[in-house]
């Protein structure tokens, strides 16, 4: 049997000698209560004990409390602070949406700029991220023109995307109309 049966067990019998006795029994009655109760508050000490920081040394019950309410006080302060932080944060995200959406609202004119290198022909183009015509469509332009695409790249820069195509003539000595690329795209982004 275990320590705590038997201990439980014997609190029963004397109980019973008590109830047989009358007035010892209110006596022995209070100082089982006793008993339990001071039972129950090391219980809890134990627990508070467990939930602090660790110590280095083993601290008194008023040293205990001490420790526990200077540890909640620590506990509230970070907690301000952390919901400061949040507020912080929440303005500063707002204010970045509102600033991305104004830019959003912001229509960027794009910009054609054609060099021609001989057999081969750059086209960059610098646009707004709400871009209203597709890329395809310049691309088919240039093939339209007897271009050969080589490479296509995409940057973003803040609010404007940067692309850049490279391609070169399919017949090398016929070449590509750089002049009626030149119309054909600017009709394209004008219209």
């Amino acid at each position: 049997m275990s320590s705590s049966l038997i201990t439980n067990l014997h609190t029963l019998f004397v109980l019973l000698e008590v109830m047989k006795n009358g007035d010892e029994a209110s006596k022995i009655n209070r100082c089982l209560i006793e008993r339990e109760r001071r039972r129950h508050m090391k219980s809890l000490f134990s627990e508070l004990s467990a939930v602090l920081p660790p110590q280095p040394i083993k601290l008194s019950v008023p040293e205990l409390v001490d420790q526990a309410t200077e540890y909640v006080k620590h506990l509230q302060k970070k907690l301000e602070q952390y919901e400061q932080m949040k507020v912080q944060l929440e303005e500063k995200r707002g204010s970045a949406k509102a600033n991305y959406a104004m830019r959003s609202r912001i229509i960027i004119p794009p910009v054609v700029n054609i060099r021609d290198l001989g057999s081969n022909l750059e086209v960059h183009l610098i646009t707004g991220l709400n871009m209203e015509f597709a890329l395809s469509d310049f691309i088919s332009i240039l093939q339209e023109e007897g271009a050969e695409i080589i490479s296509a790249t995409c940057h973003h820069a803040g609010d404007r995307a940067i692309y850049t195509i490279l391609s070169q003539a399919i017949y090398p000595r016929i070449g590509i109309a750089t002049s009626n690329v030149h119309e054909r795209l600017h009709s394209l982004i004008c219209a």
